[in-house]
Parts: structure tokens; sequence; C-alpha cells
């Protein structure tokens, strides 16, 4: 094993990431600014106690936000110490924390009879899935079919919120003022009663159960606190109440050794219950702390990194938190804003650009939005230019539960032996239709050997719902469009949403209204479509997708959200629209202070966004988006007008315009474009002029995009065919008219 001296670390860190890695004692925060190398520094100063200050790797605690990154710091960690098999215990996640304090106690009869739990050292976790299963078991009895997916849901995130916050289920019940909070925490405590009979904890019971034991047995607590030497967090700006109340119940009784690491730039999972107050008042609640500040971002261009902290220095921070974010990186291109005229040309912008950059290496580019229904026709765009795609941290549009639950109906239209279509929405929404009556469709449907939907006739109260789909069965003269509408107006889709998930109804109504306008597409590119060919079109994209995401050469698709701790050469942002992002969804029912809290929150999102970068950054907003089931109109994100004017290439339309495809050349000409600078030596007024290209032939700049070595330019040949070349890698000769 090498030995990490002081000196090594002098050699291997910067002097900042330096002196939080050399500086041992006591409560440390290290503010870590994007890119800041954050990993390099808790990695070294891990390796140093263990090698140089003879720390027992076993006595050292360590938290990731992943078991991924858990897994790098431990390879990272090894790779220094040149010792790949070094065994760190307590490196993990808070859960995997909480499951080793958990079988370590639960293996003590004695602890367990103080406690009066049932658990043994044996327990089961339950995923999701058996979550979901239990509580609706619990729910069924008492709600019957109204106990669908999307209240187990409700139900579930209510009782997740509550053990996130350490509320037991009789605090839940004393806190509800609602008559559904008081049913949903009385739900609660049969659930942890159906838990500890099945010896099971769910993922938030184990941090909870955890902090139960440490505070229930102050005996326990304290043997953990004499045998933990050293604790580490990483992204502490992440951390919620109950992981915060299990990290003070673990403190080392000597010295109160804790590194925590994070940005509260970064804090961006409020909404999921991480409490950003928790990383702001460490000073406080550790004192006295060393606070140490990475400053300097080694990932992305200094323009990237100016015109990022132009952006989050309008955010308020108490002074202890205040840093500048700085590179010493070249200052590379300009960030490129496009406005245009709406989110068809935008996604066409989009893939455009990323095609004519990629030079068919996909891997090193991402798309970030702010919402998911704002993938599709990014997704069609892709598909169209025959641009490889994943989409990380959500499913694909065609897939969302809304989406697929119309699109069954249209299925079962089509053919009526689809089981799995007819199963999925045989009671959805709700009709009444019960276990009993279907367990007796699927008895007489067995028996006779026939499908579900020719067994309808032998269930009377199933007759309602067979006639309800022959309602559906599309005349010649109606459209795709039109049979879409009336099955969601027909089945009361919309309301079914409001009623059983108010918390997601919008953003899934968003995503049928975007469904609607697709089939629009659809139906426009393909005037002779039926409805047959459309399932079948969506059905084969839908394959399409499933086979490019074993590729590694694709365009990497995601929320904002999702993006968190990764990065990319090239960094698209759609959407930078006012009311978009920001977001002002539910706005009116915040208070002045919670609203700007929830601003500060969106412009952290965007700056996450930004800082994913390396080398470009392309931004894009519209005059006019198809949102939450109309065409509206837009203007730049507020953020954008925050941005450093010299960090960023904004080109912004002269004027409004309703549709991308009645823009013309007259209107390419008298679009505006702003030029830095630096770059006021390139000729912007190439619009308008005539060219010739070995092999098109003559034709006309019609559009012109980018800058410097990096202007492309879109041309309109004699065979009315538009192309677009970037003017560095293009032999064109420009010529008279």
């Amino acid at each position: 094993m090498l030995t990490i001296t002081p000196e090594v670390l002098q050699k291997e860190l910067s002097p900042v990431q330096c002196e939080a890695a050399v500086n041992i004692d006591g409560p440390m925060l290290i503010l870590a600014g994007a890119g800041s190398g954050k990993t390099r520094t808790i990695a070294y100063k891990i390796a140093h106690l263990i090698s140089y200050h003879s720390v027992e790797a076993r006595k050292i605690v360590a938290v990731t936000f992943t078991n991924k990154a858990a897994k790098e710091m431990k390879e990272r960690i090894g790779k220094i110490l040149e010792c790949p098999n070094i065994w760190l215990e307590w490196m993990g996640t808070f859960h995997n924390l909480s499951v080793k304090i958990l079988r370590t106690c639960l293996g003590n009869n004695a602890v367990v009879s103080k406690l009066g739990w049932k658990y043994t050292k044996n327990f089961s976790i339950y995923d999701e899935d058996d979550q979901k299963k239990t509580i609706k078991q619990i729910v069924i009895p008492v709600e019957g079919d109204m106990a669908n997916a999307a209240r187990i849901k409700k139900i579930c995130n209510a009782i997740s919120s509550w053990k996130n916050r350490g509320v037991s289920p009789e605090e839940a019940m004393a806190e509800s003022f609602f008559e559904d909070n008081k049913f949903i925490a009385k739900y609660y405590e049969e659930y942890q009663d159906q838990l500890m009979l099945a010896n099971a904890m769910d993922f938030d019971d184990l941090l909870l159960r955890s902090v139960d034991v440490l505070k229930k047995i102050p005996e326990i607590a304290a043997q953990f606190q004499d045998h933990f030497k050293y604790i580490f967090v990483d992204e502490y700006q992440d951390t919620n109440d109950i992981q915060y109340a299990l990290l003070r119940l673990l403190l080392p009784s000597i010295g109160k050794n804790i590194t925590v690491v994070g940005d509260d730039d970064q804090s961006i999972y409020g909404w999921r219950g991480a409490n950003l107050n928790i990383i702001r008042n460490f000073h406080r609640d550790f004192a006295p702390v060393q606070i140490v500040k990475l400053e300097e971002n080694y990932r992305s261009s200094s323009n990237i990194v100016r015109a990022a902290g132009s952006v989050i220095k309008n955010n308020k921070r108490p002074k202890e938190m205040e840093k500048h974010v700085f590179s010493n990186q070249e200052k590379g291109s300009l960030i490129n804003i496009k406005q245009v005229a709406d989110d068809r040309m935008e996604a066409d912008m989009l893939v455009r650009k990323i095609f004519l950059l990629g030079e068919k290496n996909y891997s090193h580019t991402a798309v970030f939005y702010r919402n998911n229904a704002q993938s599709r026709l990014i997704e069609v765009a892709l598909n169209q230019m025959r641009v490889p795609y994943v989409i990380i941290g959500g499913v694909r549009f065609w897939d969302r539960m809304e989406v697929k639950d119309i699109l069954a109906y249209m299925r079962l239209l089509v053919n009526k032996q689809d089981n799995a279509a007819l199963m999925r929405i045989i009671n959805v929404p709700p009709r009444g239709i019960g276990k009993k009556t279907l367990e007796t469709l699927h008895q007489n449907a067995e028996q006779n050997g026939i499908s579900l939907w020719d067994a309808l006739p032998l269930v009377p109260k199933l007759d309602v719902f067979a006639k309800l789909i022959n309602k559906f069965l599309i005349e010649p003269t109606e459209s795709i469009v039109f049979l879409a509408k009336k099955i969601i107006d027909e089945t009361k889709y919309k309301e079914f949403l409001e009623k059983d998930d108010p918390d997601t109804a919008d953003s899934r109504i968003a995503n049928l209204n975007e469904m609607l306008r697709g089939v629009e597409d659809y139906c426009e590119e393909n005037p002779s479509a039926t409805l047959e060919s459309f399932l079948q079109d969506i059905s084969l994209l839908t394959s399409a997708d499933r086979k490019n995401e074993g590729n590694l050469n694709f365009v990497t698709l995601m929320t904002l959200h999702s993006a968190k701790g990764l990065e990319f050469d090239t960094v698209h942002i759609a959407g930078c629209d006012e009311g978009i992002l920001p977001s002002k969804a539910y706005e009116q029912e915040y208070s002045e202070v919670e609203r700007k809290e929830k601003l500060e929150e969106e412009r952290r999102l965007f700056y996450v966004g930004l800082t994913r970068a390396k080398k470009h950054l392309f931004l894009y907003t519209t005059q006019n988006r198809f949102w939450h089931g109309e065409q509206k109109t837009y203007s730049p994100s507020s953020f954008i007008e925050e941005m450093d004017n010299s960090a960023v290439y904004f080109e912004r339309l002269s004027k409004p315009q309703s549709s991308p495809f009645t823009i013309s050349l007259n209107k390419h000409k008298s679009a505006p474009r702003i030029y830095d600078d630096e770059y006021s030596q390139v000729e912007p007024a190439l619009v308008g002029k005539f060219v010739r290209h070995n092999k098109f032939g003559k034709g006309k700049v019609v559009g012109q995009d980018g800058y410097g070595e990096e202007t492309r330019l879109e041309i309109l040949f004699a065979d009315g065919i538009t192309r677009k070349f970037v003017l560095k890698y293009t032999n064109l000769t420009f010529i008279n008219s």
C-alpha cells in the first residue's frame, strides 16, 4: 500500500484541494462548485487517513448519493493506494449504512427485546413493487375499485414523505387536517404493522428504523459513536431530515470528525424532501467548522462558467456559503441561444445542430428539458434524421402510462383479441369492475377457449364496457385525432387523472395533449393514414428505440433533474421559455416567500444544466409552444436575460412568427444576430448571397448560424432542397446572382 503523505497531496491536488485533504481534525464543510474535483479531493483525503494516519478503513463512514458513486469512490481510493482490494465496509448510500446498523442491532436479542419489535436480523427489504402490493391489499377492502394504480401511488408517496421527515404513523395522524390525509395516515399505521408481521422493511424504513434504534437505546448509539472515527458525506445539499438525524446520532464521540461535501447552488431535490437548510446551517450545527471552498471549475470552458455564474448569483445565500466559481480553461465557444418560432422548429433546429456537429459521434452529446412531455417532438426529429438516442431517467413518450392507456383503447378497436389491451383499460378509468368479476371473465374465456372480448357477453356486468368500446368504432369519415379525443372525452379520462392524483395530473394531461398533437402530426405527414397504420408505426418506433439503447453511439435525452452529476462535451437545453424554465406550475398555490424559494430552486436547476457542458452549450427558446392543450405565446426565460452578455451569442427573431413553415427568405435576412466583439471580424451578412457547390450547383444562402470557424450556412439549391453546411468544411464559391 502506498503512503499518501502531505507531500503527495501537494503534488496531486490543487492548493485548496490539498487544504481540504490534509486537515483531518474536526468538522469540515467543503463547498464544492460544479466541476471542481470534489470526488478526487475526498478520495485523496480518505487515502491519506488510511495510509498516513493509520486510521482503520472499517472505522471510516463514507456516504455517497448513489451505489454507483460508492463503487467509483472505492475504486479510486484503491487505485490511489495501489491496493485494489481495500475493504471499505462503511462506504455506500444512506440505505446501505442503515442496513448494516439494523442487521447488527437486530442480531442482539436484548436489543430486540428493548425495542419490542418482531424483526429479526434476516428481515427482507421491500422494493417499490412490494410496497405497492402490500398497500393495495390494505386499501382495497376500504376503497374497493377506487384503489387503482394512481391512488396507490399517491398513498405510497405520502407515506414516504412522512418517513423522510421522521414522522411516525401517530404523528402523521396528529398533523393531518384533511379527511383524506387521515385515511392515508391510518393506512400508514396498518402498513407498518403488515411490514413487521412480514419481517420486512421498505427503503424508507431502513432510515427510520435505524434512527429509532439509536434514539431508543442510547448505549447502542454510543457504541457506534466510539467505533467510527471519521464520517464523510457527499452531495450533502441533497440530505433530508431523517438522514440528517442519523448523521447526528453517529457523530464520532472523539473529535467530531465529519467532512461534508456539497454545493447549495446544486440543490434541486426539494420536491423530494431534501432540505437546503441542512447544508446552510452546518457551520452552526457543528461549530466550530472549517469551511474550504473549491471554486475552480476544471470541467467547463470559461465562457460556460462565466455564463452559469452570472445566473446563479441572483440567488440569495448566507455569507458563509458565498463562492466565486471560475475556470482557467480556454474561453471556448460562446453559449449559443436560439429563438425560434415554435417548438416544432425548436426540435428541428436542435436535431440538425446535433447532426451537423456530431459527425456521427453522438455519445458526448446530451439534450435536457424541464418536463418529460417536451421530449416527443425531439424524438420525432431524431428519428427523422436517423440519429440514435436513449432516454435516461424517464420513460419514452409513447410508453407513458396515460398515453399507453389511450393507445390500448385504439388497439382493442383494431384487434378485439388483444387481451393485454383489454385488461389494461377494462377498469381504467374506474367503472366498478371488481376482482370477482374479472375472475369470472377469465374463467369463462378459459373454459370456452375464447378471447376475453368474446367472453364479455357471458358476464352481464361487463355489457356497459362492451358497449363503450363499440361506441368508439371509427367511421370512415372520422379521423384518428377525432377518435383519440372521443376516447378521452367519453371516458372522462382527464377528470380521472385530476381526481386520482392531483399532484401529477397537470403533467399527465399535458402528455395527453401532446399525444393528440402527435397523432395530428402523423396524419398530416401521412394523408392516407389509417388507425391500423398509425398503431403499427408507433409500435415499430418503440421497437427501434429499444434496439438503439444497446448502442454506445447515441444522443442522451433526459430531464434536467436526471442530469445531476453528469457531464457532456455538448449540451442542448430545450424549452428555455418563461413559464417552462422556470416552471410556473402551481404558482398560485404558494405564498410569496414560497414562490421565491421555488424560483430559486428553478434557477439552481438551470444552473445544473448549464454546468454539465464541457465545451459547447446550446439553449433554445420559442415564441409559440403547444402546452397543456393549447397554443401559447412565450418569451425567453428570465434566466437567459440574467446571463453575462459577453459569454453568449443570442439570435432573436425580429418579430412574432406563428409557424416555422411560413418563414420567408426575407425573414431570414432580417433576423438580427448578436456577435461577441472577439468575433466581430467575421462577416455576418452572408444571408442572401449566392454560392456554387461542386456537387449541388448554384444556391442561395437563406440562413446562417454560429460564428467564426463554427459558422454554419443553410443554402437553398436549384433542386428546391435546403441543405446545411459547416463553412470551414465546405468548398463553396461565392458568386454574383
